[in-house]
């Protein structure tokens, strides 16, 4: 996973890739969208040149529908990023959503957040090197704000208190405390 920090004079940028294994696996659903995009311009191309009628109306509404089911996600895994931009002299966290031909922005403050937290985000059964880290910028309201995804916990860590000192919040590590159970 891929987690890049920059400060330029009160104006953090952190993007966020996502890691080699996610674009890798993005890369058989991107390749089957094609191929079916490929086969659905054919269909619409004999559509309109009138060589295919009204009983292949249903044929392209399924294609049109696997196209997209296999494109979109796809195309989401090999291409997409988050930019997580803090200005720390307007007080603002913007999160921007990039998928290289559209860009969504979502805009808080920053001091709906109370603390930074680095835990572990998944791990798989006496392995320790399927582990996965995040940092976030941590709500009451609960809706937090991911500023970091590391392999390692250390390096997510060091991330956090590095962050700190940049916006002020304290650090707290969740790493290896169990979560409350759900009642």
């Amino acid at each position: 996973m891929s987690t890049v920090m920059s400060d330029d004079a009160g104006h953090i940028r952190i993007v966020l890739g996502g890691g080699g294994a996610a674009r890798l696996f993005g890369v058989p659903f991107l390749l089957v969208g094609v191929w079916l995009g490929y086969y659905l311009v054919l269909d619409l191309v004999d559509f309109v040149n009138g060589t295919s009628g009204a009983e292949m109306i249903p044929g392209t509404i399924l294609l049109i529908v696997m196209t997209a089911a296999f494109f979109l996600p796809g195309w989401m895994l090999v291409a997409s990023r988050a930019v997580v931009e803090i200005d720390r002299t307007r007080g603002v966290v913007t999160v921007v959503r990039d998928l290289r031909f559209y860009q969504h922005c979502h805009e808080r403050r920053l001091s709906e957040f109370s603390a930074i937290e680095v835990d572990l985000l998944s791990t798989a059964p006496n392995s320790r090197s399927s582990r996965a880290f995040q940092v976030e910028l941590a709500a009451q309201s609960r809706r937090n704000q991911v500023v970091g995804l590391f392999d390692d916990g250390d390096a997510a860590l060091k991330h956090a208190h590095h962050l700190s000192a940049l916006v002020g919040l304290p650090v707290m590590d969740l790493r290896f405390t169990e979560p409350p159970a759900d009642e």
